[in-house]
């Protein structure tokens, strides 16, 4: 069988913080059933020493080709597939010259900072034919197959409602890291709503990169770059939105930012234009009514920070778990069949494959990878899912902008 090749955008050696290429990419990629399908064979960095530094940290073949050009790596024929695993403000700039050459590939959430950069990437795939797969883990996930299965049994009847409440585990009364603080400009693209919201960020209590101790903007760290879920989840479980109501809320409009290099100190206080509280509540095309809420902070002491419960006619679900990254890990979760007339509640447990052996949070983007590689289309997130779920936040975005205050007329426009 022959293997994809892969050229690897943002592979850092230098990350104080999280980097998504290793935590996530790397262990499946190295792996033996990872190598049964890939190979790495080239790396695109900010400069070639720093290609040659990834190359030797991470054990890479020595025949690996360095790029310091996104523009050059597409041009390589030997390239079959690229991915990118950067910070959101770059996505634009690595992932255009990639879909304009013809080149497939896999890029991390959000697509890219703006709404206009991702309908002109994803019209250019469409119109070159490229493959795409897009970072959010809710599809392959084995939280939703296990869902889908006991909701396909009928075991709870037709699904009535659902109700998801998490917390982001940041965004509350604790300062945040100074390699935070583009997560609190909207214009960057990464923030509460387009990363938690539409997916999740893993390690999110651990330092992140500042701009001058990153490899460079095309290193693999920073809360925008993470893969995973909240949103996407449910949808993917339970179906699509068809009408809804929405409030983001910028409860907290300053955060203190303090250095981890000098011991945890406040070095300012910064405005922020994001949310730390986003509500939806709405209908789905199956009919079942939605409420969401996910809320800056910790979660109550020894409690959980994300509780959800799919309520049926004839039974109801619950779905625990310490955070609201359960697309990205769900090692300690907890998911309870409760069938009504019975006393009791039962356990569910999910299958194993041969993505269980991995470390969190690589499971699941080997099971995208996997199934990318087999061609099985639909069952792995693509641009035009992406773009789906972006749009979702923009007709947010939008009501938010256009708030009127509760009590006052609504001026038509």
């Amino acid at each position: 069988m022959t293997r994809i090749r892969i050229g690897l955008i943002g592979l850092s050696t230098t990350s104080t913080g999280t980097n998504w290429a290793v935590q996530a990419h790397l262990p499946y990629l190295q792996s033996p059933q990872g190598q049964k399908h890939y190979e790495i064979v080239a790396l695109c960095n900010s400069s070639i020493a720093s290609c040659h530094k990834s190359i030797q940290q991470y054990d890479l073949p020595a025949s690996t080709k360095a790029y310091d050009s996104a523009a050059d790596l597409a041009r390589d024929p030997d390239v079959d597939l690229v991915v990118n695993v950067t910070h959101v403000m770059k996505h634009y700039e690595l992932v255009a010259p990639v879909v304009q050459a013809g080149k497939n590939v896999f890029t991390e959430l959000p697509l890219a900072s703006t709404t206009s950069q991702m309908r002109e990437l994803l019209q250019t795939a469409q119109e070159k034919k490229v493959s795409t797969v897009f970072g959010i883990q809710g599809q392959t996930s084995p939280v939703t197959k296990l869902l889908r299965d006991v909701i396909a049994s009928d075991k709870i009847g037709k699904v009535l409602s659902t109700t998801w409440t998490g917390s982001a585990m940041f965004l509350g009364k604790k300062p945040l890291a100074i390699g935070g603080k583009a997560f609190m400009e909207r214009k960057t693209g990464g923030n509460i709503l387009t990363v938690v919201f539409l997916h999740c960020k893993p390690l999110l209590s651990h330092p992140l990169p500042s701009e001058s101790n990153r490899d460079s903007s095309q290193e693999s760290g920073g809360l925008a770059t993470s893969p995973a879920i909240a949103i996407n989840l449910i949808l993917a479980t339970l179906g699509e939105v068809d009408t809804f109501q929405s409030i983001l809320g910028n409860q907290r409009p300053t955060v203190e930012i303090m250095d981890p290099q000098q011991g945890g100190k406040i070095v300012e206080t910064i405005s922020k234009d994001t949310p730390d509280q986003v509500l939806l509540q709405g209908r789905l095309d199956s009919g079942a009514l939605l409420s969401y809420h996910l809320r800056g902070g910790d979660p109550f002491p020894d409690e959980k920070g994300l509780m959800w419960s799919i309520y049926g006619e004839k039974g109801e679900i619950q779905i625990t778990h310490p955070s609201w990254m359960l697309d990205i890990r769900h090692d300690g979760f907890s998911i309870k069949l409760h069938e009504f007339g019975q006393k009791d509640a039962q356990d569910l447990e999910l299958a194993v494959d041969d993505m269980s052996g991995l470390p969190h949070p690589a499971q699941n983007v080997g099971r995208i990878y996997e199934a990318y590689a087999k061609g099985e289309a639909g069952s792995y997130p693509d641009w035009e899912l992406g773009m789906k779920r972006h749009e979702l936040i923009d007709e947010m975005w939008r009501r938010s902008d256009g708030e009127t205050p509760f009590g006052e007329p609504v001026v038509e426009t």
